[in-house]
């Protein structure tokens, strides 16, 4: 499979994969509305009612959706931020108050949330330390933050089919969260979300590949198989509850 040279951290690049919503989209069905099993977006909302917030704030919150969700459900007062203007655009519409702002420099004020949000989004931080330092800082003492990270073997059987068995993990992953986040919080506990994705058919499939800045040109959409039908591949993601202290 093609990848560029560039990191998953890398500041262009993340600025290309999020500078619309098309790729956002793709990949979002691939994360939440075709997956069959433990979701790890349900699995993070659960880990943010524990704490019954009333202040919580989502970094790189895409569209918004996961925002919006969090205050029908729950009812808390909702913060988003993202680098995208338009994603801050879309996620606005929705009704989330929603601003431009890197959560390597947050502009909160110490504890100003009960709760912090971050959807597959840390794999991007250049700086991981001083993004999770500015998290810590934002939460109050004894408050959460929730972070959801990619799984290295997470759809596996798509990409081995490409012959790239993963696509990197950019420096925060399931398997490397948990001490990264002891750096910077008391307590830190991993709970996976194991299940399977069901693409509905190729052209599903081959809409997630083209959702992935990592590969480039035609040529390993190419080498996919032809097939009738949905594919199955497995769905490995984490969620990290990542507690203050008091």
């Amino acid at each position: 499979m093609s990848r560029r040279d560039a990191p998953l951290n890398d500041a262009d690049l993340v600025a290309q994969e999020y500078g619309s919503e098309e790729r956002f989209l793709a990949r979002r069905a691939a994360l939440v509305d075709y997956v069959e099993g433990p979701n790890a977006e349900d699995l993070a909302l659960a880990a943010i009612a524990e704490a019954t917030p009333r202040r919580v704030l989502e970094v790189g919150a895409g569209t918004g959706a996961f925002a919006e969700r969090v205050q029908r459900e729950l009812g808390a007062d909702v913060t988003a931020v993202d680098l995208s203007p338009r994603m801050v655009e879309l996620a606005r519409g929705r009704g989330v108050p929603a601003s431009e702002a890197d959560v390597q420099k947050l502009p909160f004020d110490d504890g100003a949330f009960d709760c912090a949000a971050a959807l597959w989004v840390l794999h991007h931080v250049p700086d991981l330390d001083r993004g999770l330092g500015e998290l810590a800082r934002v939460i109050r003492p004894g408050g959460r933050l929730v972070a959801v990270a990619f799984g290295r073997d997470n759809l596996a059987d798509l990409y081995e089919l490409l012959q790239q068995p993963s696509l990197g993990d950019g420096g925060f992953s399931r398997e490397s969260g948990e001490a990264a986040l002891a750096r910077h919080f008391a307590h830190v506990e991993r709970r996976d979300a194991d299940g399977t994705v069901v693409f509905p058919d190729r052209a599903a499939v081959k809409r997630h590949l083209r959702s992935l800045v990592l590969i480039r040109g035609t040529e390993p959409l190419e080498r996919l198989p032809r097939f009738d039908g949905p594919f199955r591949s497995r769905s490995r993601h984490a969620v990290f509850v990542a507690e203050k202290a008091r």
